[in-house]
């Protein structure tokens, strides 16, 4: 956009507006002047013309042209130059007489079809002004006329026709005068408008020069001021506003000169002080420095005080573990294991407490230890309920567990801390509440990939939290009240570990409380459900349709119970009162179960003795679950006709297995049934471990009819470039060649580039399988295999493959087998596919390798050897997947799955006493069976 300066402005204003009024006044008197001439000269010709239209009546009527001739002429000369032509035309425009003829006379004649004018009309050409008269009988004469008898009857016609109109006069008037008398008037108001445009520029230039060069100076004068040279000043005076602008310029310039002066002094006082800050802060570093080398070195000592008190606690704790575990190898009563197992556990829990002291140096630190593996989540959560009972019971207090049945049990996180979190807040719970009960109810929500969002709340009736103190409750030692350490939970330490715990793993805590009332704490947690079954399977076919009738009193136990028998598909009749008994008894007058819930003391054994007599008639069998440890109220309760007497909330393996333990003793095994034809296909297995690849040959030997095999990746490369197989079963961890480098040169160099490799491995991380899809296998399997797994990979992967196997129950006795505590034959024969000798031959090479193994691990952890360590428990966790020994297997599972963590050897300690003692133990018993 183009800038106007002053000059121009000035300019534009002072002679734009003269010439427009000066354009306006010239227009309009030109306009006026030619508008007079036009009214004059049509004045002129209406005075020639009407006398000449009166005149030329009587020649018209008496057909005297040589008059109207002399008539026109006379008229012409007496007006000329001004008019042109003077004609006579007759009504039908027919020229009768003219004063001249001219080149442009034919353009005067009107067309033949117009009408007469009936008074003086004025027409303007370019050059001329025409005006036509009518030659207008006046009424008198014309009725005169009319009423001779001598006036000749065409005549007559004529007239009456044309309304006593004879014709017409038209004068053509000369435009001349006009004209130059316009061109006149606009050459005069040319010359007005050049006079006043000049009159105005030497006014504007005049006043140019007395505003631009004071303006100019100013201008320098800024121009000075903005690169800082202040010292000069305006001579005056200026013109009127101008003398001002020059004394507030110079004003300007005087007070930036003291600004710049009070600037530069305040800037080198100001560094100066900076000066003196950097210094003071260098100092302050320098202590800074100092105190966090001294806070490191505190930390050091912290955590060596708490790695050597961790070491204090952990050593008569491994003890307590390993005693315990010694005496439960020798014969116990079933209370004696139970006692057993619950000391275990409780010490299993007080060394993992021993390491969270640990953990909370690395809290504070911001490392969150999360480890997440499989696992069962009710088998977690009511062991460690079955820890917090005996608190519970020392109260009275009633404590429930209830489960959703739609919950997932078998998901992947972190048990151990989940335990820590649970333990912490419903022993809070039970720590807190006098009376009443506790109740922990877990929900579970699908999210999408798989993930399942847990909901856990604990719910008491215990003293509850005032208000004022509630929002200073996860603050852990920065409690603003004392108070709220001595009454609900110490300093608060447990409460901020499990809410940063919570976080950690995707999840959220809070609690509603009122005083008096009691706290309902719940907190969330972000898990991914696992596609296998992580624990052994319940007996639940065994208990499915069986009708129990269920006693308990109180509600919440009731409530949970029920919905874990409906959950097993039992018929349950819940009660609560005694007519409640009488009318289940009236309605079905036997049941398969009884189930017996009631809070026991010494006053209230006989009544329990005699309601034991009463159902002994219409149960089969009857079940106690009571809040009490006592050995000697159970004993008691024992002999009054109960089958068993298990703990409040009941840990719902133990009474799934004590409820279906009468029932397996009359279960068959089907013998297997003939088998159909092979497949024609060829094979090749490739495993390191012999038990292994002894089983998977064995399992596909009934599917197809060539099979190979090889004992690591360099063999099995070496066959398959020699033979071409139809599917090949690749381990993954193997000496000399891996299955992974196997896979590739398998694929890119031999006769099976196109075959079909599935891996097969005993230990699969998150994200092995989609790493080892992408590597070129076609499929991954999880040991332990078993047929079905076989046959739906090689339907998936080979095509040609037709199966013509059947999947059938294995019927055979087990009164030839070893019995162990360590062993399953269930599961052995599942394994094994049914076949008795194949999973006596599995079990045999086990405990051929055992001597090995135990040497070999014992060696390791004495040596702290990492990753011969991690081969080992590899191997051996290969091997017990086939063999029917779960404990062992689950075992290994977590200790092959915390030492690839990166889990400390030194942490796992108890972990691998345990699995030295069972492996001892099995070999100790394995020499004393008759095979």
């Amino acid at each position: 956009m183009t800038k106007i300066g002053l000059r121009d402005r000035i300019l534009l204003i002072t002679l734009l507006p003269t010439l427009v009024v000066s354009l306006c006044l010239g227009g309009y008197f030109s306009y006026a002047r030619y508008q007079d001439q036009s009214a004059y000269l049509e004045e002129q010709a209406s005075n020639i013309s009407e006398p000449l239209a009166v005149a030329a009546e009587h020649d018209l009527l008496a057909s005297d042209k040589v008059g109207l001739l002399r008539l026109l002429n006379v008229s012409l000369r007496r007006n000329a130059p001004m008019v042109r032509t003077i004609a006579v035309f007759d009504t039908k425009h027919q020229l009768i007489a003219t004063s001249n003829q001219h080149k442009d006379f034919a353009q005067l004649q009107a067309p033949a079809n117009s009408s007469v004018p009936t008074q003086s009309t004025v027409q303007q050409l370019d050059d001329s002004l025409l005006v036509k008269t009518p030659i207008q009988l006046e009424l008198s004469y014309l009725q005169q006329l009319l009423s001779d008898p001598q006036t000749p009857a065409t005549l007559v016609a004529e007239l009456r026709a044309n309304e006593g109109r004879l014709g017409y006069v038209l004068v053509q008037i000369q435009k001349d005068k006009v004209l130059l008398a316009q061109q006149r008037s606009m050459l005069m108001s040319l010359l007005l408008i050049l006079l006043g445009l000049t009159a105005a520029l030497l006014m504007s230039l005049r006043l140019l020069s007395r505003v631009s060069t004071p303006l100019q100076q100013l201008l320098y004068q800024i121009e000075k001021l903005a690169e800082g040279r202040y010292s000069s000043q305006l001579k005056g005076p200026y013109v009127a506003e101008f003398d001002l602008m020059r004394l507030g310029i110079n004003q300007l310039a005087d007070q930036l000169k003291r600004y710049k002066d009070d600037l530069q002094n305040t800037l080198d006082q100001s560094t100066s002080d900076l000066v003196q800050t950097m210094e003071q802060l260098e100092m302050q570093n320098v202590a800074l420095d100092l105190a966090r080398r001294k806070a490191q070195e505190d930390n050091k000592l912290k955590s060596e005080f708490l790695a050597k008190m961790s070491h204090e606690l952990r050593t008569p704790l491994n003890g307590v573990i390993g005693f315990t575990r010694q005496l439960l190898k020798t014969q116990l009563t079933l209370h004696q294991q139970d006692y057993l197992n619950t000391i275990q556990k409780s010490a299993n829990s007080l060394l993992s407490l021993v390491n969270d002291v640990l953990d909370y140096s690395k809290l504070e630190e911001g490392r969150m230890p999360i480890n997440p593996e499989p696992f069962s989540l009710r088998e977690l959560v009511n062991d460690s309920i079955e820890l917090l009972a005996a608190n519970a019971f020392e109260k009275q207090l009633e404590l429930a567990l209830w489960i959703d049945p739609n919950c997932p049990d078998d998901v992947i996180g972190d048990p151990l801390r989940i335990n820590q979190i649970l333990m912490n807040i419903a022993g809070n719970a039970i720590k807190f509440t006098e009376h009443g009960s506790i109740v922990v109810r877990i929900t579970a929500t699908l999210q999408p990939d798989e993930r399942v969002m847990l909901h856990v709340s604990v719910q008491d009736t215990g003293i509850g939290i005032p208000t004022q103190q509630q929002e200073q409750l996860f603050s852990g030692f920065s409690q603003a009240d004392g108070s709220i350490g001595r009454r609900y939970g110490g300093t608060g330490l447990g409460l901020i570990i499990s809410q940063r715990l919570v976080n950690a793993m995707g999840g959220s805590i809070g609690f509603d409380s009122k005083t008096d009332e009691g706290s309902t704490f719940w907190f969330t947690l972000l898990c991914k459900v696992h596609s296998l079954s992580v624990s052994d399977a319940l007996p639940v076919e065994l208990l499915r349709g069986k009708s129990v009738l269920y006693i308990e009193p109180q509600q919440y136990s009731r409530e949970a119970t029920l919905t874990l028998l409906n959950s097993w598909g039992m018929k349950v009749a819940a009660c609560s009162t005694p007519a409640q008994i009488q009318q289940a008894l009236a309605q079905s007058p036997s049941f398969d179960i009884a189930i017996i819930g009631r809070a026991v003391s010494l006053d209230q054994v006989n009544q329990i003795v005699e309601l034991i007599r009463q159902l002994r008639a219409h149960c089969q069998y009857i079940y106690l679950l009571v809040n009490t440890l006592s050995p000697n109220l159970r004993e008691a309760l024992l002999h009054s006709g109960a089958q068993a007497c298990l703990s409040k909330p009941a840990h719902h393996r133990k009474l799934a297995n004590t409820m279906a333990r009468p029932y397996q003793s009359q279960e068959q095994i089907l013998l297997p049934q003939p088998q159909g034809p092979k497949a024609p296909l060829r094979i090749l297995t490739v495993d390191d471990n012999e038990a292994n690849l002894k089983l998977i040959n064995t399992l596909l030997s009934d599917l197809v009819e060539h099979i190979d095999s090889a004992e690591n990746g360099a063999e099995a490369w070496q066959k398959a470039s020699h033979s071409h197989y139809d599917v090949i079963f690749m381990d993954i961890n193997m000496p000399v060649m891996d299955g992974v480098t196997a896979c590739q040169k398998i694929m890119h160099s031999s006769l099976n580039e196109a075959t079909p490799i599935i891996a097969v491995t005993a230990h699969a991380m998150e994200g092995e399988r989609e790493r080892l899809l992408s590597l070129g296998f076609c499929e991954f399997l999880s040991k332990p295999l078993d047929e079905q797994m076989l046959l739906f990979a090689l339907k998936e992967c080979c095509p040609t493959f037709s199966q013509n196997h059947q999947a059938e129950a294995v019927k055979s006795t087990f009164d030839s087998l070893p019995q162990s505590r360590h062993l399953d034959w269930d599961l052995a024969l599942q394994r094994a596919a049914g076949k008795v000798e194949l999973a006596k031959e599995m079990l045999q090479i086990l405990l051929k390798s055992l001597p090995d193994t135990l040497t070999d691990l014992q060696k390791h952890m004495r040596n702290e050897e990492r990753e011969p360590l991690i081969q080992l428990i590899h191997k051996l966790h290969g091997a017990t997947c086939y063999t029917g020994v779960p404990h062992i297997k689950q075992l290994t599972e977590i200790l092959e799955t915390q030492l690839k963590a990166g889990s400390p050897i030194a942490q796992l300690e108890p972990e691998l006493f345990d699995l030295e003692d069972q492996l001892q133990s099995l070999l100790d018993e394995s020499g004393k069976w008759q095979w």
